[in-house]
């Protein structure tokens, strides 16, 4: 039985996003005990056929062929069905992994029973997993992202919500909270809905600094980001009449804000160096995303001052 089944959702795009996903998991996973399972949601391309090629040749490959698009939480249910690992992680098949990835997310899942969930942080992300990259290139990025998992070591924090490109689950925490809610149907809010039960269910939310993972991000489900955008106001209807409740999520400024007040409050004395670079990436990512409303501008600019004055005091 493997340590960990790493569940993989492909559509299309062979080339851009599956065959080098799995090729980074594969050489990254080099003598790790763990399978992975790619669900196929009806590619029209050369996707089945290269998939079925591979798993002639990587015994750790396992392939489910769906004959329609179920959608990305159908798509993982079906993988998760499958899947004989203590550890799931359900990674999008547009990620590109490397280093000890897999541990890094799956060893504090091990340790502390109070964690449902575990995310990496990444160059393209909507919350405050995201870190700021100035790459244009994959390898750019990931030498980026590399450096920054270098500088934060043990390195975690809390979360209300974490986006599923790229998530870790300890098997007993599925099986109590259950499957993806189906009835979001391609995707969007599923994560939401999922992370939302977690934490009903009494679980933790925890973002390890220390593992990077590149994500491409930015497709849409028609091109022209018109579908998207009603598949998004629907699927947020759905959830909030599930829960009860209007969604208002905290905006990602003030959840980088949030993170650095947190590094701020864990030194006891002077800020070291690796802390003031993390300080420094978080602010260059808040400042991006500054409010156009006046006063909400100049809130944010006193909130950033304010942190600015004492990372400055705290390093001199």
């Amino acid at each position: 039985m493997p340590r960990t089944s790493i569940i993989i959702i492909s559509y299309n795009s062979l080339h851009e996003t599956t065959a080098p996903c799995l090729e980074s998991i594969f050489a990254a996973g080099a003598g790790e005990d763990f399978e992975v399972i790619v669900v196929d949601n009806g590619s029209s391309d050369s996707t089945v056929s290269w998939l079925k090629e591979l798993k002639d040749r990587e015994p750790r490959l396992k392939c489910i062929f769906n004959e329609h698009n179920r959608g990305f939480a159908g798509g993982n249910n079906d993988g998760i069905q499958a899947a004989a690992g203590e550890f799931l992680i359900l990674l999008n098949s547009d990620c590109i992994v490397s280093g000890d990835w897999m541990n890094g997310l799956t060893d504090p899942l091990a340790h502390d029973k109070g964690i449902g969930a575990i995310g990496p942080v990444s160059n393209m992300v909507g919350n405050e997993q995201k870190i700021f990259t100035s790459g244009t290139t994959l390898e750019e990025v990931q030498r980026e992202g590399i450096s920054w998992a270098s500088r934060s070591r043990g390195g975690s924090f809390e979360t209300e919500r974490l986006v599923f490109f790229c998530v870790a689950l300890r098997r007993d925490a599925f099986d109590r909270v259950g499957p993806l809610d189906e009835n979001f149907g391609m995707g969007f809010y599923e994560d939401d809905d999922y992370c939302i039960r977690l934490r009903h269910a009494g679980y933790r939310l925890v973002c390890i600094e220390d593992v990077f993972v590149y994500h491409r991000g930015g497709g849409s489900f028609d091109g022209s980001g018109i579908a998207t955008r009603k598949i998004m106001r629907e699927n947020r209807g759905k959830l909030e009449k599930k829960h009860g409740t209007v969604l208002g999520r905290t905006h990602p400024r003030d959840l980088h804000l949030r993170v650095i007040e947190g590094y701020l409050k864990a030194q006891s004395g002077g800020i070291d160096e690796d802390v003031a670079f993390k300080i420094s990436n978080r602010l260059n990512i808040a400042e991006s995303l500054m409010p156009k409303g006046w006063m909400k501008k100049l809130l944010f600019q006193r909130r950033l001052g304010k942190l600015k004055d004492r990372l400055k005091y705290s390093t001199t």
